[in-house]
């Protein structure tokens, strides 16, 4: 829950005065026809384990400045972390500079003016105080865990606190407060034979479970133990959260309007156009953003300052809506709609082991790594398991098996899904930073193409 006693003052990055000051000290001082400012001020401690010990610990704090000018359709931007008069001035005037020489861009359609946002709360002031102490027990607990287990732990806690604001000198000025922490860790065996992972992400940092994640990356490094080689081919597969998560991440892109209109996309019609109201999934998915979703918050506004709002992209697998940018809404005549600001599927109430016990041949998945776009036309994408994957036969776990190169379409996929679980936040990029929101559930999917045996741990 977030804690409405913390004063803003308390908050890391700007409070909504400090940032609408600085960025009229910005607007003020511009000559060119039109200007925007963004200012990203944030707090960013971290800690990093390896080896059974924690090797850095620490914080950034930044507040960076990003001035846009604008002669006619000539655009340029110039970012500064020095924020005195002096400095702010001279990269307002760098920004002039810099448009003036730019090629003319026909896209550019102006700075917004003042408009209404959804009220979105993103703090949570379990993370925004978070003291380097309870940093430092997550990494101790999970580097004894492994310790004890006869592993070698190598984890990474990203924590970010702070606020993003935008004004324009139309007099547009949008301003948002939030806290993110993703913690994941990594668990191999001394002579890196097998590993394990496990991961958390979240605004709140009260829900991220250190107990789990250290239970959770023990115990899939030590079933891994002994894995034998799987002949390749389409198999059912049971994902766990995170990795559906690492998919759906890539298909949070794909709700592109334009992409659908010129026929670049899984979403094109035909005969031109999108596919909207065609059913396209199964009926069970249903895809959805809100930034003011509790826990996967999003600043409810784009990189424009244009309003952000609930939006459903899929509903029991019709596809409903696509996004539009201010340009090409106005050239197809239709309402603009910013890119989806998180991504919340729906699910259901099987768990990971219902769907294993009711699988006869097939493959339980941890997560992926590497994943590459490989046909936009049909959303495929390739990568590798990792950390975790196993053969399933009669309903149980039989053996661990090794790692696979997959060749996958996401639509496929969402098409031969055969049970659900319930929807939970993941941590789904691969580089363990906050990301994205991404609230997901695991799935049993049919036909899953694992196109090669890999080697790689």
């Amino acid at each position: 829950m977030q804690d409405s006693t913390s004063s803003a003052g308390d908050r890391a990055g700007l409070s909504a005065d400090d940032a609408r000051t600085l960025a009229d000290r910005a607007l003020g001082g511009s000559q060119a026809d039109a200007a925007r400012v963004t200012i990203n001020a944030r707090t960013r401690p971290f800690i990093r384990s390896a080896d059974n010990r924690i090797t850095t610990a620490g914080a950034s704090s930044d507040v960076a400045v990003t001035i846009m000018s604008t002669f006619g359709q000539r655009v340029a931007s110039v970012t500064t972390n020095l924020i005195d008069e002096v400095s702010l001035a001279e990269a307002v005037r760098r920004s002039e500079e810099l448009a003036r020489l730019a090629p003319e861009n026909p896209e550019y359609m102006g700075e917004l003016p003042p408009l209404d946002y959804a009220e979105v709360d993103g703090y949570y002031d379990t993370t925004g105080r978070i003291a380097p102490e309870d940093l430092a027990s997550a990494a101790a607990l999970e580097i004894e865990r492994a310790s004890d287990a006869g592993n070698v732990a190598s984890g990474y806690i990203d924590v970010q606190n702070g606020s993003r604001s935008i004004a324009t000198s139309e007099g547009l000025f949008a301003h948002h407060v939030g806290t993110g922490v993703a913690s994941t860790l990594t668990v191999r065996a001394p002579d890196g034979s097998t590993s394990g992972w496990a991961g958390d992400e979240a605004n709140d940092w009260s829900r991220i479970e250190t107990d789990r994640i250290a239970a959770d990356a023990v115990r899939k490094c030590d079933a891994w133990r002994g894995k034998t080689a799987l002949d390749p081919g389409a198999y059912d597969v049971v994902l766990e959260p995170t990795a559906v998560g690492m998919l759906m991440l890539r298909m949070r892109g794909t709700f592109d309007g334009r992409a659908a209109d010129e026929g670049r996309s899984f979403f094109s019609a035909p005969g031109g156009g999108g596919r909207i109201g065609e059913a396209l999934f199964d009926p069970r998915i249903s895809i959805r953003s809100d930034p003011a979703a509790a826990d996967a918050e999003a600043a409810p506004f784009d990189g424009e300052g244009a309003a952000r709002s609930a939006e459903t992209w899929v509903e029991d697998g019709v596809l409903r809506s696509l996004a539009y940018s201010r340009f090409w809404a106005d050239r197809q005549g239709v309402d603009a709609r910013p890119a989806p600001a998180n991504f919340l599927m729906s699910g259901g109430a099987d768990s990971v082991a219902d769907m294993i016990a009711s699988t006869r041949r097939g493959v339980l998945i941890s997560r992926f790594w590497y994943i590459r776009g490989l046909n936009p036309r049909t959303i495929s994408y390739t990568g590798l398991t990792r950390d975790g994957t196993f053969l399933i036969e009669d309903g149980r776990i039989s053996r661990p098996v090794t790692n696979f190169r997959f060749n996958q379409s996401l639509v496929e996929l969402l098409q031969n899904v055969e049970m659900l679980g319930e929807p939970v936040r993941v941590a789904a990029g691969e580089n363990s930073s906050v990301g994205v929101p991404i609230v997901v559930p695991p799935l049993k999917v049919r036909g899953f193409n694992l196109a090669s045996v890999s080697d790689a741990i």
